[in-house]
């Protein structure tokens, strides 16, 4: 990865440890307003933000197509929650620093969710810029339009652009662009069926998805060894 000068990084599961819980608590704020919202049991509420999650990419999109739900309504109620799981990584925030070039969150989240952890990280002022859910119109990743929008707002060199990913499908549009793509295996629930091995299916999605450049379980570890 010696020509990449663009450094593109998702935050949540990739920046951090999933393990840490911070989505898990989205999760249930999410289920708690599509119960309230749309007057639902706990367990219908949940299996509908999974639906929806799958159906969509992302509740909010599912939310907003099938019941008119208002963005920043959802978005300021599920990040209502405790941020001090998040711990600071000033290991991981020095290696960012010392990378060639520019560094960039594109994520689908909200800007607010970014600040706060990477404040939480120890991150802030690392990046020079970011692209969050609302410049694509709450599109979210992995729809082609939302990469074009962010490449309508950055304008970087697809020959010297990674990106850095939890889910892998949303690695595939930049793979088409020409960008080199990690996937981050922090977050394997969304990715893999957890009663079968991890690393025999992490090998089968990369053979057969074929846009997956490099992987890895350890993004500081693997930052340290391409700068």
């Amino acid at each position: 990865m010696n020509n990449i000068t663009n450094w593109v990084f998702d935050l949540d599961n990739t920046l951090y440890k999933a393990e840490c819980g911070l989505f898990d608590k989205v999760h249930i704020l999410m289920g708690k307003f599509i119960e309230e919202k749309l007057n639902l049991a706990s367990g219908d509420a949940q299996a509908l933000r999974s639906k929806y999650y799958h159906q969509y990419g992302t509740t909010l999109r599912g939310l907003m197509i099938e019941h008119q739900v208002n963005p920043n309504e959802y978005l300021d109620y599920v990040h209502q929650i405790n941020y001090e799981v998040v711990q600071p990584n000033t290991s991981l925030a020095e290696i960012l620093k010392s990378l060639n070039g520019k560094k960039y969150i594109f994520t689908n989240a909200n800007f607010e969710h970014v600040e706060k952890v990477l404040e939480k990280l120890n991150m802030t002022n690392i990046f020079d810029g970011c692209f969050d859910i609302s410049e694509s119109d709450y599109m979210p990743k992995p729809h082609k339009e939302v990469y074009d929008s962010f490449q309508n707002k950055f304008n970087l060199d697809n020959s010297s652009t990674a990106m850095f990913e939890d889910l892998h499908i949303n690695l595939k549009e930049p793979h088409k662009m020409g960008w080199q793509t990690v996937w981050v295996t922090n977050n394997l629930e969304y990715n893999l069926n957890k009663d079968v091995n991890q690393q025999e299916d992490i090998q089968k999605i990369i053979d057969e998805k074929g846009y997956i450049s490099h992987v890895t379980d350890d993004l500081e570890n693997f930052l340290k060894n391409v700068i």
